[in-house]
């Protein structure tokens, strides 16, 4: 009987979990440049005996690239292919294929997260106006001349990417300084999330967690029987 009640725990408890994500993403669905996360099964081993492997469910990244969203905005900036901005937050540098910047008072381009552009030699990128033009290479262009370039950089494995708020930190991805890399100006990347295939995994989620119930309500009426049964034995 405990292995049955065990069962139920575990797929009540995948099945929340499985849910969380699709919210998650359904949440960011809107969201430019959101990668989507992926709910997948793994073993925890509470020993180091298969026995005791417990499954759970954890989340991976799809890096799959979202739809280009054109706005004519020249300061939606989108990375076409291959790639990522380079944004400081104080000291801290973050990798994000979000690109609707703006200008502040001190001429940087910052996006929401207050996290500035970088450019390719390691500066914050500044303007002076809103009169500039953003060449295919990243090339920024002022009244004819260039006056720097965006910093675009590819990791050499984007799965070992560790997300954190407004992008990805570096972790064991070892990106570099993309010489290749191809910018768009007046367009962001949107999320890649599938509103309609997020929904179809929230309904599986809640139909593994009726089953989880079920399981418990069979447990419950077995034991109740049991107990009703040998309550008019010991009589």
């Amino acid at each position: 009987m405990t292995d049955l009640v065990e069962l139920a725990v575990s797929v009540l408890s995948q099945s929340e979990r499985r849910a969380e994500i699709a919210a998650q993403n359904l949440a960011n669905a809107t969201t430019p440049a959101y990668k989507r996360r992926v709910a997948f099964s793994t073993l925890v081993n509470s020993t180091s005996a298969d026995a005791n492997a417990v499954p759970r469910v954890a989340a991976s990244i799809d890096f799959r690239t979202g739809k280009l969203a054109q706005t004519n905005n020249p300061y939606d900036l989108a990375v076409a292919g291959v790639g990522y901005f380079a944004v400081r937050v104080d000291s801290q540098i973050s990798f994000t294929r979000q690109g609707q910047f703006r200008r502040d008072a001190e001429g940087r381009l910052v996006n929401a997260n207050g996290g500035v552009l970088q450019s390719a030699n390691g500066a914050d990128v500044v303007l002076k106006d809103d009169g500039f033009l953003v060449r295919p290479d990243g090339t920024i262009m002022e009244k004819g001349q260039a006056v720097g370039r965006i910093a675009v950089f590819a990791p050499e494995r984007e799965a070992l990417l560790e997300p954190r708020e407004g992008g990805f930190s570096e972790g064991g991805a070892s990106l570099e300084l993309f010489d290749e890399g191809r910018v768009t100006q007046g367009a962001y990347e949107a999320s890649n999330v599938t509103t309609g295939d997020e929904m179809v995994l929230m309904m599986e989620a809640l139909r593994r967690a009726e089953s989880g119930q079920r399981v418990m309500n069979v447990y419950d009426d077995i034991m109740g029987r049991a107990i009703t049964t040998f309550g008019e034995a010991v009589r």
